[in-house]
């Protein structure tokens, strides 16, 4: 084994939401039959990631839900999972006090992935985004009364503005049992999430986790665009960013790819692995 080869999805390897573009999948599966393993790491649930990942021919692994949980594909074997308790959902209320936005709760894939809301606690314009969010998806928008009876569960998924995502954020990290990773919407022009996890569920966290069941290598190599992925990043020797990334990535960056719809990965990945032979 090479090594590891991880790589965020959106913004990263593909701008599209449900295909990678077709020289990005050839060039990763030659890699992986060169000897590298490959993770690909993402805010997503499983179902909305395997439909960009659908021409994925080739075993890697996938970490799902910002590293709740990790898969090994194709045959979806549950390796790995961190999940929040129901006790998360009180903290959750309490922080949101005084804050204009509000939150979905994610289920993993052993409930079928499934987006829970509260359908009498939003507005208009929050319902809206759900169905939008549903459609996007193509997975099950559940309504409930209250989120108080669901066990346990990868994401919280918290959204609304900018200053009131920023102002959410400090409030939940200072709870100090709580992941945040505040991030751009991929897909809603200036939105704004929050990625919400347990304390100990990160994308690095995963990766590493994988590092330590399968092997690490002398090699890794990380790819992003994003704050969600600065734990992964942190386990790199190599790190990877695209050119729309924060300035907080870019100062960690080894190589900054050109864009994606240059197939900038491509690029990045032949002289990170060129360097590592």
């Amino acid at each position: 084994m090479k090594g590891w080869i991880a790589l965020d999805i959106d913004g990263t390897i593909t701008g599209d939401k449900y295909s990678v573009p077709g020289p990005v999948v050839d060039y990763l599966r030659e890699l992986q039959n060169k000897g590298w393993n490959l993770a690909i790491a993402t805010g997503r649930s499983c179902g909305f990631a395997l439909k960009a990942l659908s021409t994925f021919d080739f075993p890697y692994r996938l970490l799902v839900q910002n590293g709740s949980a990790a898969l090994a594909m194709p045959s979806k074997d549950l390796l790995y999972k961190c999940y929040l308790s129901e006790s998360a959902i009180a903290l959750m209320e309490k922080a949101f006090e005084g804050i204009v936005g509000n939150f979905l709760v994610y289920s993993g894939i052993e409930r079928g992935g499934k987006c829970y809301y509260r359908p009498d606690q939003l507005s208009k314009a929050q319902r809206e985004y759900v169905s939008r969010l549903e459609e996007r998806e193509a997975e099950a928008a559940c309504p409930v009364d209250t989120f108080h009876e669901i066990e346990d569960f990868p994401l919280i998924k918290c959204f609304g503005s900018e200053s009131e995502m920023i102002k959410l954020a400090n409030k939940l990290r200072q709870i100090g049992i709580f992941q945040v990773a505040h991030i751009r919407d991929p897909f809603e022009k200036n939105g704004q999430l929050l990625l919400v996890t347990d304390f100990h569920a990160s994308k690095g966290e995963t990766l590493q986790a994988m590092m330590l069941r399968e092997g690490r290598g002398p090699k890794v190599i990380a790819a992003a665009d994003d704050e969600n992925d600065i734990s992964l990043l942190e386990q790199a020797d190599v790190k990877i960013v695209m050119p729309q990334a924060p300035a907080l990535l870019k100062k960690q960056a080894d190589f900054v790819a050109p864009p994606v719809s240059e197939l900038g990965i491509i690029t990045a990945l032949k002289w990170a692995t060129h360097n590592a032979d």
